[in-house]
C-alpha cells in the first residue's frame, strides 16, 4: 500500500448558481513513502487545492485519498490525517502564532496537550532540523523570509508529521530565502519524510526526484525531473524549461553530450569546460 493513495478524485467548489466549478477532474496518482515529489502547474491548475485535500482541509466531491490507508472524507479521521500531514503556504506571516520563536514552534504542541518536557524536546529538535536553534530566543518579526519560513518548517516538524506538503513556501522569497528551505527540504526528505513541493518554478522541480505536472485540474506529466524536461509537454502546462535545461538542450542539439541526470549550473560549466578542452 502506498503512503499517498489518489483514486479518481474531483473537487468543485460552490457556486450561487448551485453548479459546481471542478478544481481537480478524475486524478488519480500514488506516492510512496519517503519520496520527494514537485507538484508544478501553472496558476489554477489545481495544485495549491490537491494540497489541501492531501491534508484534510477539503475532502473530494467525488473520489478517494487514502494516507496510510486513512480516508480524508470522515469526520473521525481528521486529527490523525493531519498529524501525519504537514502543510507550509506561501506568506511566512499568516504562519506565526506567537512573537518569539520558540513559543511560535511550540504551539502545536501545545495545543494537543503534550507534556512539558515533550514539548521542550520537540521545540529543540525541530529548530535544530532547520538550523534555526540559535534563533530561539528571538522575535520572529526580526527575521528574514527564509528564517520565517523555517520557523514555520520547524513549527510542523513540531507535530512530527510523516509528509510534509509546501504550498509555494518559496514564492515570496529571495533566492537566498528559496534556497534555505529546499536545503532543509531536501535533509528532512533524506532522514525519511515524504516532500511534496507544490511550486510554479522549474529550477526547484529539477530538486526533486519525481515532477507530477498539471494541466487544468488533470494530471498532465508525471516522471524524473529529466524525463519530464525532455517530454516537449511542458509548454502545454503553461511552464517553461529551467535556464540550465535550455542552455543544456540547445548545446545537446548543437552536438555536445549532456549529462544523463539533470544538471546544476556548476556541473553544467565543468561539462562544457571538459568537453571544450
Amino acid at each position: 500500500m502506498s503512503q499517498i493513495e489518489v483514486k479518481e478524485v474531483t473537487f468543485a467548489y460552490p457556486l450561487r448558481e448551485g453548479v459546481g466549478m471542478r478544481a481537480v477532474k478524475n486524478l488519480s496518482f500514488s506516492v510512496e513513502k519517503g519520496e520527494f515529489v514537485a507538484l508544478v502547474g501553472m496558476n489554477g491548475s489545481g495544485k495549491s487545492t490537491l494540497a489541501k485535500l492531501l491534508n484534510g482541509l477539503y475532502t473530494p466531491t467525488e473520489g478517494e485519498i487514502l494516507i496510510d490507508g486513512i480516508s480524508t472524507s470522515k469526520d473521525e479521521n481528521v486529527f490523525e490525517i493531519r498529524k501525519r500531514v504537514g502543510m507550509v503556504f506561501q506568506n511566512p506571516d499568516n504562519q506565526t502564532v506567537a512573537t518569539i520563536v520558540e513559543d511560535d514552534v511550540a504551539f502545536g504542541p501545545e495545543n494537543i496537550g503534550l507534556p512539558r518536557e515533550e514539548i521542550i524536546s520537540r521545540v529543540r529538535s525541530a529548530l535544530d532540523a532547520v538550523s534555526m536553534t540559535e534563533f530561539a530566543d528571538r522575535a520572529v518579526s526580526k527575521l528574514s523570509g527564509g528564517q520565517k519560513q523555517r520557523v514555520a518548517i520547524a513549527g510542523v516538524l513540531a507535530m512530527r508529521p510523516e509528509i510534509l506538503i509546501l504550498d509555494e513556501a518559496t514564492s515570496m522569497l529571495d533566492p537566498i530565502g528559496r534556497r534555505e528551505v529546499l536545503k532543509v527540504a531536501k535533509e528532512l526528505n533524506e532522514q525519511g519524510i515524504t516532500v511534496i513541493n507544490i511550486t510554479h518554478n522549474m529550477e526547484e522541480a529539477a530538486f526533486a526526484k519525481r515532477v507530477l505536472a498539471m494541466r487544468k485540474g488533470r494530471l498532465a506529466i508525471d516522471g524524473t525531473p529529466k524525463e519530464v524536461f525532455a517530454s516537449g509537454l511542458l509548454e502545454a502546462c503553461g511552464l517553461k524549461l529551467p535556464p540550465v535545461m535550455q542552455l543544456a538542450k540547445a548545446l545537446a542539439d548543437r552536438g555536445f553530450e549532456m549529462p544523463s541526470s539533470v544538471p546544476d549550473e556548476e556541473e553544467l560549466a565543468e561539462e562544457i569546460w571538459r568537453q571544450l578542452k
